[in-house]
């Protein structure tokens, strides 16, 4: 079973998946960081990367953890994802006020840098 097909419900998640969950995705995004500072392309360009990324990972997952992949079950499983998604957006918009907050923080300490 992968790590997506265990992930407990919203009421039900323990600390240490939300731990190592947090360490997976900061690994991650620092490595997508130096990418992206390497090639010089911006957030906007690799958010749609990771997008197309996310679903052809999605499909290889379906491929070859089933027995007996179907065109059908494909797109249930892919049905799922964009519910996933869905739920990840919504969370991010409850979020919104105080991720902006942050980021003019972080915004302000730059200028006071430069």
């Amino acid at each position: 079973m992968s790590d997506a097909e265990s992930l407990p419900g919203d009421d039900e998640v323990p600390d240490e998946f939300v731990e190592e969950f947090e360490r997976h995705r900061d690994a991650i995004f620092d490595r997508l960081y130096d990418y992206m500072e390497k090639t010089e392309i911006n957030e906007a360009y690799v958010a749609q990367l990771l997008v197309d990324a996310m679903i052809r990972m999605r499909m290889t997952a379906y491929g070859v953890g089933v027995e007996s992949p179907s065109v059908a079950g494909l797109k249930l499983d892919l049905d799922r994802l964009r519910n996933e998604v869905g739920e990840f957006l919504r969370e991010a918009k409850k979020g919104a006020e105080e991720y902006i907050g942050h980021i003019k923080k972080m915004r302000a300490e730059d200028e006071k840098e430069d």
